[in-house]
């Protein structure tokens, strides 16, 4: 009876250690860490901690059972890419990096625009508002091939719009490059850019205006003079009510002579010191204006009692 009894229990323990487990030979942890001894089908909620694994459960996974990614049981036969368990609904247009736009919170995109300045074309202006397959154009709405992002490549029908109008772009020789002008931060083709090669005429100080200010009308077919009384021909009366002597002697200079683009106030005439050094030698730094040395009439004659008493025959 005895030998019997041996014999059984010896055979049960031989049977338990040689048993297969459904998770393989890889697996060392205790069965306890994730069953109970009420049901092999009961999971321990908080038993085993995946987060102690290279893949973290996060968002969603976290709310799925275990068989939905270790469908064999095998542990190790799990993949951690995105693809392996999810269809990619982007046909390998956007890459293999899910993470990259998606989290596992939800399939929902939250930073679409920063993603859109990694890539190299930041939405702004009218691009924030756009609507995505309005560029992004494919039969399910969903790819997302490289398109090009030149301005022409969707815009050109508004190149050549300009057709028999004032600005006809394609007459006047503007190009195909619509940032040379325009500019993307605005909501319409009114939003004027800085671009475009102006160098012949520095838009610089007061000149650095937009562009129908000079060209009336949006009008770039008629060339306009570079010569400042072209445009400021109404400041000549304010001119001579402060300084009579623009109706005389200065009347021979042109206004970039004296004056910048910067302001009508900014002055200085280099010329002066051909026969009469201001900006060299003791005149130097001892004058602010003009009118510190000269008359303000139409005579314009410098008057060196102004700052000199000849009366000690001595100069100061």
């Amino acid at each position: 009876m005895y030998r019997l009894t041996f014999i059984l229990i010896f055979c049960g323990v031989f049977t338990l250690m040689h048993a297969k487990s459904p998770h393989g030979d890889k697996l060392t942890l205790e069965c306890a860490t994730c069953h109970t001894t009420d049901d092999w089908k009961k999971i321990k909620e908080n038993g085993f901690n995946h987060n102690k694994t290279h893949f973290p459960l996060t968002g969603q996974h976290k709310a799925i059972g275990c068989k939905q990614c270790h469908s064999t049981l095998q542990f190790e036969d799990a993949k951690s890419d995105c693809n392996s368990c999810h269809t990619d609904m982007h046909q390998g247009t956007t890459g293999r990096d899910c993470a990259r736009c998606h989290t596992t919170k939800s399939w929902i995109i939250p930073n679409t625009r920063t993603l859109h300045q990694q890539a190299g074309f930041p939405l702004k202006g009218a691009h924030a508002t756009a609507d995505c397959n309005r560029c992004h154009t494919s039969a399910s709405k969903l790819r997302f091939e490289n398109i090009r992002t030149d301005c022409f490549a969707c815009h050109k029908d508004k190149y050549y719009a300009t057709a028999g109008k004032p600005f006809d772009h394609k007459v006047l020789g503007f190009d195909t490059d619509c940032a040379r002008c325009h500019t993307m931060s605005g909501m319409n083709w009114n939003s004027i850019g800085k671009g475009f090669d102006h160098s012949y005429f520095p838009l610089t100080g007061g000149h650095n205006i937009n562009c129908n200010d000079c060209h009336k009308g949006g009008d770039f077919r008629k060339r306009l003079s570079t010569d400042c009384f072209s445009c400021h021909s109404s400041k000549k009366g304010v001119a001579i009510a402060v300084l009579p002597v623009h109706a005389t002697k200065y009347a021979k200079f042109s206004c970039n002579e004296c004056h910048t683009a910067k302001s009508w106030n900014n002055v200085s005439f280099k010329q002066h010191d051909a026969w009469g050094k201001i900006y060299s030698g003791k005149h130097k730094g001892k004058w602010d204006k003009c009118t510190d040395c000269h008359n303000n009439d139409a005579a314009y004659v410098a008057n060196c009692r102004k700052c000199h008493n000849f009366s000690s025959g001595r100069l100061p």
